[in-house]
């Protein structure tokens, strides 16, 4: 299984490798937990040291996560999302294979100020919903969405409306569709309260999202503010010559 020949890669790329493919077939699902390193040491007949650097090496490639306690799971594959379309977290991640789904979400009308009420250009005091959701990816929790919408939008108070796609809810019960965004990505860490939510330590990287979104007239319909785990998330932009 290993090749121990002169000029070989060495055994812990080898076993990275190995491991890689397993996690990336039906054997593990997310959450799962990988055997242990001493297990790896008597399945494999390997040192300790290389069966530590091959786990060392899918943890730097986010397949797994070393917990205290509890051992090395299994992560949520990677999720890559295009900075220049316009599509709901839930077909995002539909659309790679990944099951979405909403660990918490509630609703209320707040009054907005200072940010909020710049990005809903509307004056400070002014009533807003406030709706706020844990959305998961293969049960695993992702990112928190803080949304302000406009009081005009006449909102559902039942927090169970918003368990799924927003977008398709402002559709099929406000015919109101989003047909332009403005986005603003920034890095920062997570408090005590972020972390806590996203099942993630205080101090780990987040990367926070602002949102703004019109419809088809031009009129705001919502401000959001998402905080993704740093790790598990990742925006790209293709960029073409305009000559070729």
């Amino acid at each position: 299984m290993f090749d121990k020949s002169k000029g070989a890669k060495p055994l812990y790329l080898q076993l990275s490798e190995i491991l890689e493919i397993e996690i990336n077939s039906d054997k593990y699902k997310p959450g799962d937990l990988l055997l242990t390193e001493f297990d790896y040491v008597e399945k494999y007949n390997l040192s300790r040291i290389t069966v530590r650097q091959a786990i060392r090496e899918l943890v730097l490639k986010g397949y797994i996560k070393r917990i205290k306690g509890k051992g090395t799971i299994i992560l949520p594959p990677i999720i890559e999302e295009p900075l220049i379309r316009i599509k709901s977290f839930t077909n995002e991640l539909r659309d790679r294979g990944i099951v979405p789904s909403t660990k918490s979400a509630k609703i209320v009308i707040t009054k907005s100020f200072g940010e909020t009420s710049k990005y809903l250009n509307q004056n400070d005091g002014d009533e807003a919903y406030k709706l706020t959701r844990i959305r998961c990816a293969n049960d695993v929790p992702i990112v928190i969405f803080e949304t302000y919408l406009k009081k005009q939008l006449d909102m559902s108070l039942d927090n169970k409306v918003y368990y799924g796609s927003l977008y398709e809810y402002l559709i099929k019960e406000k015919n109101v569709e989003v047909v332009k965004i403005t986005q603003r990505i920034s890095a920062a860490i997570a408090d005590n309260k972020t972390s806590q939510l996203l099942n993630i330590k205080p101090g780990d990287p987040i990367l926070t999202l602002k949102r703004q979104s019109f419809d088809i007239n031009n009129n705001i319909i919502e401000y959001t503010i998402c905080n993704y785990v740093a790790e598990r998330y990742e925006y790209y932009i293709e960029i073409k010559n305009g000559n070729s």
